[in-house]
């Protein structure tokens, strides 16, 4: 069973000790982890990635609201919940500041166990399930860029053909040979075509805003350098990239050390670790 993090997040330590405490008794177990304030919640958010938050209202340094903000502009948090915990009489003007900060829910003080466990509950099993919609639209794109694989290998598989129609009738007609090749190379074209236009037409539905970010952090980046962050961001062997871009491995290894250049990262796995990040 998946072992859930979650950040609390208050200056008041009893606040956090019943936080933790709703949840000895109950059979899954969760990883807590602590912040007095929404600057400090901040930086731990960044650096363990929560599967939820769950933070006061009111605190110094910076409040729940300010943290949310922040939460949802950075590129590694956007995504997690956030529950917000208040001793405030809400209203229906309260309720819309914490919506319109970024799609948070929220909880009163003093806190109902009950209320508390079944909200958790709920909220990261939508989580979960998202998630799982994710990886599975992702599996999708990588079975797309396979397609383009295989229609290189296709198109190799056709010029081979026609090659070895050309010796077999020796020196054929330089009209008719034309024509073979022509035919060999609107297939060729056409496959490619189709399988680019699907793959980005996907990849933009299940990752709306990474061609438009990479070209924001990077307004140089190339159409190629953009389909070969894709590929990496899908964990696809540079081999296979090679053969994709109908281009050789070396040629491949290139673009990736450009790529980095462009984008100032220093090594390549941390090249992954920032292409999933957008």
């Amino acid at each position: 069973m998946k072992l859930h993090k979650i950040l609390i997040v208050d200056n008041d330590i009893d606040t956090l000790n019943i936080i933790e405490s709703c949840f000895e008794e109950i059979e899954h177990k969760y990883l807590f982890y602590r912040a007095n304030n929404g600057l400090e919640a901040l930086q731990i958010a960044i650096e363990v990635n929560p599967d939820l938050i769950i933070t006061d209202w009111e605190m110094p340094v910076m409040n729940g609201m300010g943290l949310i903000r922040k939460i949802r502009i950075n590129e590694n948090t956007a995504q997690t919940p956030i529950i917000v915990l208040t001793s405030r009489v809400i209203t229906s003007e309260h309720s819309q500041t914490v919506f319109n900060t970024g799609d948070a829910d929220y909880i009163r003080k003093p806190i109902d166990k009950i209320e508390l466990i079944s909200r958790v509950r709920f909220i990261l099993m939508l989580s979960d399930s998202f998630k799982k919609i994710v990886e599975l639209k992702n599996r999708e794109l990588t079975n797309m860029a396979i397609q383009l694989l295989c229609n290189k290998e296709f198109n190799t598989k056709l010029q081979q053909k026609v090659i070895s129609i050309n010796n077999s009738f020796g020196a054929l007609d330089s009209q008719l040979r034309l024509q073979l090749f022509e035919i060999k190379d609107e297939i060729s074209e056409k496959l490619k075509g189709e399988a680019w236009s699907q793959f980005d037409m996907y990849l933009k539905m299940i990752h709306p805003n990474f061609f438009g970010r990479l070209a924001l952090i990077c307004p140089t980046i190339s159409s190629a350098e953009l389909r070969l962050a894709a590929f990496l961001r899908l964990n696809i062997a540079t081999k296979d990239i090679a053969s994709i871009l109908f281009i050789t491995v070396d040629s491949a290894r290139t673009a990736r050390t450009r790529l980095r250049k462009k984008l100032n990262i220093t090594r390549d796995d941390k090249l992954a670790t920032y292409l999933l990040s957008i």
